[in-house]
């Protein structure tokens, strides 16, 4: 007998907003995995789904994008120092106020928006565009209300690292190389100097 799957203890009513305004016939429901993704890559291949174009009846004015829920939004990843230095900002409309957060501060606030935010600025302005927002579920944590649906776990692909190029590959073996005849170079003349002192003292 499997398992029950764990109550959801989040807000229901937020994460039922909107369902009835999308049409889920033939939809698929993927999952995402957020732990230990890094925040950009997740989010383009979001919208990626989101706009169905790994269908092979995509359209740009169509909408036949698949629902996307993603998990454990508090475990996302940054490169470099965007956690401190990435700054979101926002204006009340009152003169001279403009808000400011830190992503890391974002992050302890709600997670959630910052997939959110990272993925709405990888779509189309266009009319589709709150359609695709309604599609897509974002939770902080590994719980979520979708149990009763047909979920498909969504494979992340591969890193493609892209080979140094060989200017630059012959400009560090070239550092490389003078750096090590400078070294032999100061190592010489410290012997040079040791000889010419024994010499003396002899």
């Amino acid at each position: 007998m499997a398992a029950a799957p764990p109550a959801f203890t989040g807000n229901l009513k937020k994460a039922f907003a909107g369902l009835r305004r999308i049409n889920l016939d033939g939809l698929r429901w993927r999952v995402f995995d957020a732990k230990g993704q890094v925040l950009g890559r997740l989010a383009s291949q979001i919208a990626v789904v989101l706009q169905g174009k790994d269908k092979p009846t995509y359209a740009p004015h169509v909408e036949n994008g698949d629902m996307c829920v993603v998990l454990n939004a508090k475990d996302i990843s940054v490169t470099g120092r965007k956690m401190t230095d990435k700054i979101y900002y926002w204006h009340t409309g009152y003169i001279g106020h403009l808000k400011e957060r830190r992503l890391k501060d974002q992050m302890e606030k709600d997670p959630t928006e910052v997939i959110r935010k990272a993925v709405l600025r990888m779509l189309p302005r266009n009319r589709l565009r709150d359609d695709r927002d309604r599609k897509l579920r974002i939770f902080s944590g590994s719980e979520h209300p979708f149990h009763d649906r047909p979920l498909e776990p969504f494979v992340m692909p591969p890193r493609q690292v892209r080979e140094m190029r060989p200017r630059a590959r012959r400009a560090i073996i070239r550092a490389q190389k003078k750096e090590q005849d400078r070294a032999a170079a100061s190592t010489k003349d410290g012997e040079d100097a040791k000889n010419a002192k024994t010499d003396v003292t002899s």
